[in-house]
């Protein structure tokens, strides 16, 4: 989209004036523009693992419509805040979302990508379903329950055979916005049960049982190959390495499967706003089918950066037009309709258009 003809129109949706690339002719195949004959366009971000299967996604389409490139690495969401933060890349992505302080502070823009699940995998033998009562999460991530065979986790499992293994928790290593999330949910959940009072990217477990890995895709290697290890992942990793997920109690009292209508679920009850940069709590929400633990990734910019600024929203807001369907085979829940529009008439403000 040429965020400039789409503020002339008076329009912000690319599904009226279509994908404009570096000229004002689109092709005729859903008006998406053939740019070969102009200049390519090179971004780089980093960021969060989570989103990550989603951006090296559009990033390929996008290639193929405008042939601009965009790398996206997986670094976690710490080092994508730091290297933007540094102007080391284009953009950044985090789970999360700075504060309208910390923004002000970094010179940063942010607005919401999507939103996605993390779900607790793990590896038992014989085990094919599993169910964690909010007791059984708060009792294992504060060091009460330390085998699998507790009570506790077989109360919410009757008839199933349970080993008497010891629980090994697999968590991150690097500064992480999918354990932001999960901590989040698990402060909520669980209150004072924590070795840790409030969510944190990196915090002290404070229990011996641990194992940390590097990156989403890290975890869930690890919980792979090891018996009796429950870890937290973005759900595409979960699918992609055919891990087994754990059904979870929400707020409600609901035993839940983590499914892309699950957590779409938890977007009904977000508050997002630009004049906090969509700082949005999506963790523990209410309604009988909610999944607990959603998160969503933020993209990160340089506010001084306007004309660079100009081609990552493009990039953007092609995600949001052209993607929602890509998203949603990837397990990611799209943004509603009404904050995508309220993130373009962002843009269009901050370019001045």
């Amino acid at each position: 989209m040429n965020l400039k003809k789409v503020a002339s129109l008076g329009a912000l949706s690319l599904a009226v004036v279509g994908v404009i690339a570096c000229s004002s002719e689109g092709n005729k195949q859903g008006s998406q523009a053939n740019s070969q004959s102009c200049g390519a366009i090179n971004l780089i971000g980093q960021g969060s693992s989570a989103i990550a299967p989603l951006l090296q996604t559009y990033a390929s389409k996008y290639k193929e419509v405008t042939a601009d490139v965009v790398n996206y690495q997986a670094t976690g969401s710490g080092a994508g805040i730091r290297a933007v933060s540094q102007r080391m890349v284009d953009f950044g992505a985090s789970d999360a979302p700075l504060t309208p302080e910390e923004l002000k502070k970094n010179n940063l823009l942010q607005f919401p990508i999507a939103a996605f699940g993390t779900v607790l995998v793990y590896n038992l033998p014989n085990v094919e379903h599993l169910k964690l009562s909010t007791a059984a999460v708060c009792g294992i991530y504060s060091g009460k329950i330390k085998y699998w065979d507790n009570p506790t986790i077989e109360a919410a499992n009757p008839g199933v055979k349970l080993p008497h293994l010891p629980i090994l928790l697999v968590v991150r290593a690097d500064k992480s916005g999918t354990t932001y999330t999960f901590t989040s949910y698990l402060v909520k959940a669980c209150g004072d049960q924590l070795p840790f009072k409030e969510p944190s990217k990196k915090p002290n477990w404070g229990l011996p049982n641990v194992i940390a890995q590097k990156g989403n895709a890290g975890v869930a290697a690890e919980v792979q190959k090891k018996a009796g290890t429950l870890g937290y992942v973005e759900y595409t990793y979960a699918v992609k390495g055919d891990l087994k997920t754990a059904e979870l109690q929400n707020r409600d009292g609901y035993f839940v499967k983590p499914s892309l209508e699950s957590f779409q679920e938890a977007l009904k009850y977000a508050a997002w706003s630009p004049a906090n940069g969509f700082y949005a709590t999506l963790t523990y929400q209410p309604g009988k089918n909610t999944w607990p633990i959603v998160g969503a990734t933020w993209a990160l910019l340089p506010a001084e950066k306007k004309e660079k600024n100009a081609s990552v929203m493009e990039f953007f807001n092609w995600g949001y037009t052209f993607g929602d369907n890509i998203a949603k085979k990837l397990y990611y829940a799209p943004l509603p309709e009404k904050v995508k529009e309220e993130v373009r008439q962002m843009w269009v403000n901050y370019l001045g258009w």
